[in-house]
């Protein structure tokens, strides 16, 4: 048995500290011999603990060894919780947010960070504190980047950017959160942004981690690229390439970054140079290297760009053999919409080569991905109209329960006048005149309740039938909704969509259309109305809402406001890590979204606050602007139709609604509900 001194326990209490918020560096720091030994023979719970967990993410991240690395973490949650370590139990969670990333589980990957930022609250120490906040808001950036929601990703981003900078050296998780920032940058075509990052990004170039340095060289350069500073973006992969020599690099990380210098190198030449056999020779490097790495998604890609090379050098044959093995590689990976992008280049090929009825055959496989990518569309409605229909039998059965109340109720009161008339007929051998007295009051307030409790009975029947025809009529309209919007985005836009493609062979057949400036406006205002189109739709129902939630959907309404700059929509959910079922979900969108259309239109406002607030099943939305607010009394008189469709709608869900208007003040909308988990 092997026993470490006091020294160098805490000298490897550091260490392993420092590897929960460093992946990278970690898999090369950790000494996994050292760190078993730790956990089996230390007597100190604060360092076992600290080496379960790291030990815990390194099999996560680098071995994908799930049962063993989940088994220790709940292990060294219990030994924390026993010790009130916080700063461990907080770090758990931020540890089970990679286990859940890796999964796919992207809800228990974000929900994991969002516990862990709840728990950094009983750290006292504020180092660790800000440690805890700075990795759980990485890792929820990391999500939506992944997702490709860049815009939610760049909002956790900059909060981690703020909690760094407000620490000391950390010149490694700096630099990873600069690059991150980059990234989402490049990608919402903020390059000017992203330049701005670049900047602060190489100052502490030397100090990254070895992979953090990669990655900031491949933003980096695709930065230059956008502003055509070709000349600097080709020393630099010359650099990226020389690194690739001298920087000490794991096998898999070495495979992975000289993958994408093949792909970096390929896309210059493709892009560039026109040099279409470099691109080719390139891109086998970029395939045979993402095999070698057992990577399928790169695999993929890979074979796609090769095809579209051999496509820019006429060599049909080998094009339509090389998108037939992307294909089937996507097929394999049952990645539908990769397939569908493969059979559609493969039948623009051979209609190239005027082989009609082998393009006929590749655009009817491309028809069937189609329709198998609706089918998976179709699978989602079912499960929404799963959904309603469990709580319509909820609702049915509050119904039969109240009914059931209420016949009790009757019975009771029954039972309690036979008693009283037995007490009075006793009771009159000694007074008759007055239990006679009695007798007949007792009858009439008996009487007057049981009219009382009939016509209550009766209002409960009617307001029934009112709800389900209200329910009816909305489920009608989201439905019709959810029909247009499809035929907007498959119909219209698939149009849209094939005449660009016929526009851009014309181009490539005709080269001196490019320079016909009506050629060009066509062509642009083509684009234009696909985007209108693709954005009708969105509107009308919009996916990210049947993706990933209401908060999310209703924090893109805001994006979309807040970037016309002439109102700025804040918003404030709290207690909202947990769905509701979907069609709660669309109703609520429906009257945030009419609430705020209501703001733009009238309130003349700058600023406006849309608040969540959510305790067990209780829902509480506070909507409030800095408008020139409104008389209620005339809003009343004049019965407004945005105002009467939002009612209608919380009087679906059972809410009910307060509105407080003051004239150059503003207002404030409030409504409660009764929610009930997604289903």
């Amino acid at each position: 048995m092997q026993f470490y001194p006091v020294r160098k326990l805490i000298s490897l209490g550091v260490l392993l500290i420092s590897c929960m918020y460093t992946k990278s560096a970690c898999a090369q720091l950790l000494n996994v011999d050292s760190i078993q030994s730790v956990i089996e023979t230390t007597k100190n719970d604060a360092i076992k603990t600290d080496a379960m967990q790291a030990y815990a993410g390194y099999l996560i991240t680098q071995k994908l060894q799930d049962e063993k690395a989940i088994s220790l973490l709940n292990e060294s949650m219990k030994l924390a919780e026993k010790n009130n370590y916080f700063f461990a139990i907080a770090n758990a969670y931020n540890i089970f947010t990679d286990f859940y990333f890796f999964k796919s589980d992207w809800a228990k990957s974000i929900a994991s960070a969002q516990t862990a930022i709840k728990a950094a609250a009983n750290i006292k120490d504020a180092n660790r504190n800000k440690k805890i906040l700075y990795q759980a808001n990485v890792n929820i950036a990391e999500n939506y980047a992944y997702n490709g929601d860049f815009t939610e990703s760049l909002d956790y981003r900059l909060k981690a950017i703020s909690i760094i900078e407000s620490t000391e050296d950390n010149f490694i998780e700096k630099g990873e959160v600069y690059v991150g920032a980059m990234n989402d940058f490049r990608h919402l075509k903020q390059y000017s942004k992203a330049e701005q990052y670049v900047k602060k990004a190489e100052p502490i170039f030397d100090k990254m981690d070895v992979e953090t340095k990669f990655n900031f060289m491949y933003e980096y350069y695709q930065d230059l690229l956008f502003f055509s500073k070709i000349d600097e973006a080709t020393a630099l992969l010359k650099k990226y390439d020389e690194a690739l020599d001298v920087y000490p690099l794991s096998n898999q990380a070495k495979i992975d970054f000289t993958s994408l210098s093949k792909k970096l190198h390929g896309q210059f030449e493709m892009s560039y140079t026109k040099n279409y056999k470099q691109a080719l020779y390139y891109f086998k490097g970029y395939l045979d290297l993402s095999i070698e790495g057992k990577d399928k998604a790169h695999i993929g890609i890979a074979l796609n760009k090769m095809a579209n090379a051999y496509d820019s050098l006429h060599d049909y044959p080998n094009a339509i053999a090389t998108f037939k093995a992307a294909y089937d590689t996507a097929m394999i990976a049952s990645s539908y919409d990769y397939a569908f992008k493969n059979a559609n280049e493969a039948a623009m090929i051979y209609q190239k080569m005027g082989d009609y009825k082998e393009a006929m055959y590749y655009n009817t496989l491309a028809a069937a991905l189609k329709d198998t990518l609706d089918h998976e569309e179709k699978l989602k409605e079912l499960n929404f109209l799963e959904a309603r229909y469990e709580a319509s039998q909820k609702e049915k059965q509050i119904a039969n329960l109240t009914v059931t109340n209420t016949q009790k109720e009757l019975e009771v009161i029954k039972r309690n006048r036979l008693l009283l008339v037995a007490g009075i007929g006793v009771a009159a051998l000694l007074l008759v005149m007055g239990l006679f007295y009695r007798n007949v009051k007792t009858k009439q307030v008996i009487g007057m309740k049981e009219q009382k409790i009939k016509e209550a009975h009766i209002k409960f029947l009617e307001g029934q039938q009112q709800v389900i025809s209200l329910q009816s009529m909305l489920n009608g309209q989201e439905t019709e909704r959810t029909r247009i919007a499809k035929d907007l985005h498959d119909g219209l836009g698939g149009l849209f969509s094939t005449i660009k493609m016929y526009f851009s062979t014309l181009q490539h057949e005709q080269p001196l259309l490019k320079i016909n400036s009506l050629f060009g406006k066509s062509y642009k205002l083509i684009d234009t109305a696909s985007e209108e189109v693709r954005r009708i739709a969105h509107n009308m129902m919009p996916e990210v809402l049947m993706k990933l939630g209401l908060v999310q959907a209703v924090q893109d309404i805001c994006h979309n406001i807040n970037a016309g700059k002439l109102l700025q929509v804040k918003l404030l959910p709290y207690g909202m890590e947990k769905r509701m079922n979907i069609s709660t979900e669309i109703m609520l969108y429906r009257i945030i979204q009419e609430l705020l259309n209501n703001i733009i239109k009238h309130a003349q406002a700058t600023e406006a606050i849309v608040q969540f607030n959510r305790n067990a099943e209780r829902l509480t939305i506070t909507v409030e602007d800095n408008g020139r607010g409104f008389n209620m009394q005339e809003a009343d008189d004049k019965k407004h139709a945005g105002l009467e469709t939002i009612k209608s709608r919380i009087t679906y869900l059972n809410g009910n609604i307060s509105i407080d208007s003051q004239k150059e003040i503003g207002t404030t909308v409030m409504m409660e509900f009764l929610i009930h988990e997604a289903g």
